[in-house]
């Protein structure tokens, strides 16, 4: 299967560059090649690519607006670019890299690697989420999910990988997680959702919609009031939960031990 992928840059040169790289992947199909913003978006729109790589300065409309106006369709953005200053503004719009011209072979390499497997990481959990449907729609008992052991914490230099036994809960914040352990703490593009549903729910339960909290961290509970109460972790921190989940989390202690 090969990937679908576009390449936007006002600079015929850039493009050039981008497309001598891109020849060295078997896995990529250049669909298309824009050199302006409204160009791009509708392209993407329309074509539906799987990669795209995107420069920041462009006629029409940048780079970041780019994103912005893109709806019901999520390519995997790469911003290839000449500008620093726009790094964080583009990480929030969800891009997962962002390269700083001029670049390397290997860099511009270490991120189509890096949109490859988040491709087929994605299919995957696609794949794997219809084998269940089918099953229970067939009545076929389903297995027993594989649950993750780390949590990857990718940013612009790295990628940390957290032992799930070492982190004490984790916080919801927008697209992203915050995930708390005793020596750091962690920013996981992952949506809390997404994160729970891999996390092993005899470790790990939900009290909230914004907190995910390690079991075996759980010092006491402590009624607020009729409608609330809150977790006391073993480091102090307080965590709240409704009623409604407080008498599931007392099974799931009692499981879990």
């Amino acid at each position: 299967m090969k990937y679908r992928t576009l390449i936007i840059d006002d600079e015929q040169e850039a493009l050039n560059r981008l497309i001598f790289h891109l020849n060295d992947f078997d896995e990529l199909e250049i669909i298309g090649q824009c050199s302006n913003g409204k160009e791009a978006l509708k392209s993407i729109v329309k074509n539906r690519p799987d990669i795209v790589l995107i420069d920041i300065e462009m006629p029409e409309m940048n780079g970041i607006e780019v994103l912005r106006n893109i709806k019901h369709v999520f390519p995997y953005f790469i911003f290839v670019t000449a500008y620093s200053h726009y790094a964080i503004e583009a990480f929030e719009q969800h891009a997962i890299d962002y390269i700083l011209k001029p670049y390397s072979k290997e860099r511009i390499k270490q991120a189509l690697n890096r949109a490859i497997s988040m491709i087929q990481r994605d299919q995957l959990a696609q794949n794997t989420k219809n084998y269940h449907r089918f099953l229970s729609e067939n009545i076929i008992p389903t297995p027993k999910p594989a649950y993750i052991k780390r949590i990857a914490a990718k940013s612009l230099r790295n990628t940390v990988f957290i032992d799930v036994n070492k982190v004490i809960y984790v916080e919801a914040a927008n697209q992203y997680v915050t995930v708390f352990t005793e020596a750091k703490t962690f920013v996981v593009r992952e949506s809390m959702d997404k994160l729970e549903q891999t996390l092993d729910p005899s470790s790990f339960f939900r009290t909230h919609r914004t907190y995910i909290v390690n079991l075996d961290h759980i010092e006491a509970i402590e009624n607020v009031d009729k409608h609330l109460s809150n977790v006391i972790l073993k480091n102090g921190k307080r965590i709240k939960i409704s009623n409604n989940r407080k008498s599931k989390l007392n099974k799931s202690i009692g499981a879990s031990r």
